[in-house]
């Protein structure tokens, strides 16, 4: 199986960046992400990583050591007061760290607002190589995977891409046929989880569930099968699978260890069952 695959840093998200390429090692992933700026404030820890830190040289020397890359980190949104320039310095720390994407959220509800500011972004970070994932969520701005599409093919920059999570297909009312019809070149990287089939009726249990309460492949009701054949088959994974409870009692790298066997596990059944 030579398709890359990641650990999230949402997945061992008790973890400081150090220890989550410590933990990605352990648990046998060649690649993980990192959380460089926290999803919102107060809600994560801002660990200290941009700019010449301490934490930071540590992360390059146990990536040193272990041999463990960073595919992608985390998170920059975009609201109205947003300052695009502003997001240089975490770019410059990915890029440092060997990132080849980050993760780009739209807070706004206004599609030309956010073709124009996934433009500045996407520029910002194209001479330092960096590809600019947007990732829908149903709660905010940028809901669906189709204003996904509208924003980025409006934008067309050569490094601007989507992010595609199962979580977010499902909970935003789509399925593997529109991510199916998405073109190749617009695909970023695809986040397996898999969740209970019953839609929550409120956004504070579909926000809940997304940041700490999925399940590994194959223990939910998701047709997480149907979305792995509708993507590119060479298409990075990211193995991005919160589970808040069991984290009380099971560590980190025993975590992500198990996800990444499940996650293999489901790969393989369906390449089983391609013809040859």
């Amino acid at each position: 199986m030579n398709r890359l695959i990641s650990l999230a840093h949402l997945t061992v998200i008790e973890l400081t960046p150090p220890e989550v390429i410590t933990a990605a090692a352990g648990a046998g992933y060649s690649h993980a992400s990192l959380r460089l700026a926290p999803s919102s404030p107060g809600v994560e820890a801002q660990h200290p990583m941009i700019g010449d830190t301490p934490m930071l040289r540590e992360t390059l020397a146990r990536m040193a050591d272990t041999g463990v890359q960073l595919f992608d980190f985390e998170i920059l949104r975009i609201n109205r007061d947003t300052v695009i320039a502003d997001f240089l310095p975490v770019i410059e720390t990915g890029a440092k760290l060997g990132g080849k994407f980050v993760l780009v959220a739209g807070d706004v509800e206004d599609e030309p607002f956010m073709i124009d500011r996934f433009a500045e972004i996407c520029a910002l970070g194209a001479p330092l190589g960096i590809g600019m994932g947007l990732e829908f969520m149903p709660w905010t701005g940028v809901r669906t995977l189709a204003s996904a599409r509208r924003i980025v093919e409006a934008t067309n920059p050569p490094n601007g891409r989507i992010i595609i999570d199962a979580i977010h297909v499902d909970r935003a009312g789509e399925t593997a046929a529109d991510v199916a019809a998405m073109p190749k070149h617009l695909h970023c990287y695809f986040q397996i989880c898999d969740l209970p089939a019953e839609r929550p009726s409120d956004t504070a249990t579909m926000i809940y569930q997304a940041r700490q309460a999925r399940l590994p492949p194959g223990e939910g009701g998701l047709d997480l099968a149907g979305m792995l054949r509708a993507i590119p088959p060479d298409l990075p994974i990211s193995v991005e699978i919160p589970m808040a409870e069991l984290a009380k009692t099971v560590p980190a790298v025993e975590r992500a260890r198990m996800l990444k066997r499940k996650t293999e596990a489901m790969l393989a059944g369906l390449e089983a069952q391609v013809p040859a």
